[in-house]
C-alpha cells in the first residue's frame, strides 16, 4: 500500500516538473519574454543580453532611413527625390550606423565618459545630427506592452515620457522570431512619425514660451470652427480597436504675403474653455494673401496613453476645437 502511495506521489511530482519545464520552455520562446529580458538587460547594463534580444544592426539600419524621411518632412525638402544627395548619404551610412551602435552599447553598459577616439568628422557630425532629434537623456519608459503576435511576427507599444516636454510619446516596436524561435526587436515601425511629433512638440513648447510673438502670428490667420470626430479605423489590424481623431477647419491668410508653411496646435476644450487635449500639426503648401484653405488632420488614439483614453471616453458633441499657430 505504501509503495503505491509513493509511486503516485512520484508520478505527481514528475507531472508537475514536466508541466513546469514545458511552460518555462514555452515562455522563453515568446515575444513577451524577449521584451522583459530587454528591459532587464538595460537595467543590468548587460550589453550581451541586450544584443540577444535587440538586433541593433537592423534597428539602426532602419532608423537611418526613417530619420532622413523625418528630416525631409520637417524641413519640407524631399531628399529622396535627389539621387545625388541620397547616394552620398548611403555612402556614409555604414560608418554612421557603426558609430551609433557603439555609442548605444556604451550607454547601455554605463561606461564612464572617456576621451573621444579619433573618428571621421563627416559621419560623426551626421551621427550627432541624427541623434539630436530624439532626446534620449530626457526619456523614461512608462509602459511596455505586447499588442500583437502571429506567424513569427509581433508588435509591442513602448510608452516614453519626455521630462523636458512633460509629454508622452508612443513607439511601436516590430519583432521577429529567428530560426531558433527566439524573438528580437528588429525596428521601430513608427520612428519617422515619432521624430516629427518630437519636433512639433518642441516647437509648441517654444511657442508657449514666446506667447507674445505667437499672439501676433495667430492674428495673421483666421480660422473657422473646428469640426471634431472620432473614427474607427478598420484598416489597422491591432489587438484592440484603433481610433482616429479627425479635425477639419478652414484657415484664411489675413496678411499681404503668402504663407508657405504653418505649424499649429489642434486643441480641444470643454464648454468652460478648459483644455482637455492638444496635439501638434503642420501645413505644407502655400496660402496666398486673402486666400482660404481647408485643413484636414487626423491623430491616432491609443488607450495606453492616459490623455488619449480620457478623450475616447468623452462625448465630442460637448467639446470644442481650436487651433493655435506656432
Amino acid at each position: 500500500m505504501k509503495s503505491k502511495k509513493t509511486l503516485t506521489l512520484v508520478i505527481l511530482v514528475v507531472a508537475v516538473l514536466l508541466g513546469a519545464a514545458f511552460y518555462f520552455l514555452y515562455w522563453i520562446r515568446t515575444p513577451a519574454y524577449a521584451l522583459n529580458q530587454t528591459r532587464l538587460a538595460i537595467k543590468e547594463h548587460n550589453t550581451a543580453k541586450f544584443e540577444q534580444y535587440v538586433d541593433l544592426d537592423s534597428v539602426l539600419d532602419n532608423a537611418f532611413e526613417d530619420i532622413i524621411k523625418a528630416e525631409s518632412k520637417i524641413n519640407n525638402d524631399n531628399l529622396f527625390s535627389n539621387p545625388f544627395a541620397l547616394g552620398i548619404l548611403h555612402m556614409l551610412k555604414p560608418s554612421v550606423v557603426d558609430l551609433m551602435k557603439q555609442e548605444a552599447l556604451d550607454k547601455i553598459a554605463a561606461k564612464p565618459a572617456q576621451e573621444e577616439k579619433a573618428v571621421d568628422p563627416v559621419p560623426d557630425a551626421m551621427r550627432r545630427n541624427l541623434e539630436r532629434h530624439i532626446p534620449l537623456d530626457k526619456l523614461s519608459v512608462k509602459d511596455l506592452q505586447l499588442t500583437k503576435q502571429e506567424k513569427g511576427l509581433a508588435t509591442a507599444n513602448l510608452v516614453l515620457h519626455d521630462s523636458n516636454l512633460n509629454k508622452d510619446f508612443l513607439a511601436t516596436l516590430h519583432m521577429e522570431a529567428n530560426d531558433k524561435n527566439d524573438w528580437q526587436i528588429k525596428k521601430i515601425s513608427n520612428l519617422s512619425q515619432l521624430i516629427v511629433q518630437f519636433s512639433a512638440a518642441k516647437k509648441a513648447k517654444l511657442a508657449a514660451e514666446n506667447k507674445g510673438v505667437m499672439d501676433r502670428l495667430n492674428q495673421a490667420v483666421s480660422t473657422s470652427t473646428v469640426d471634431l470626430n472620432i473614427f474607427m479605423d478598420n484598416n489597422l489590424k491591432e489587438a484592440e480597436p484603433q481610433k482616429l481623431l479627425l479635425a477639419s477647419l478652414s484657415a484664411t491668410n489675413k496678411t499681404n504675403v503668402a504663407i508657405n508653411r504653418m505649424y499649429y496646435d489642434v486643441t480641444i476644450v470643454d464648454e468652460a474653455g478648459k483644455e482637455l487635449y492638444s496635439y501638434p500639426e503642420h501645413f505644407r503648401g502655400s496660402i496666398a494673401p486673402g486666400a482660404t484653405v481647408q485643413l484636414e488632420t487626423s491623430k491616432k488614439l491609443n488607450s495606453l496613453l492616459p490623455d488619449d483614453k480620457s478623450l475616447m471616453q468623452k462625448e465630442l458633441s460637448n467639446l470644442m476645437g481650436q487651433i493655435h499657430v506656432n
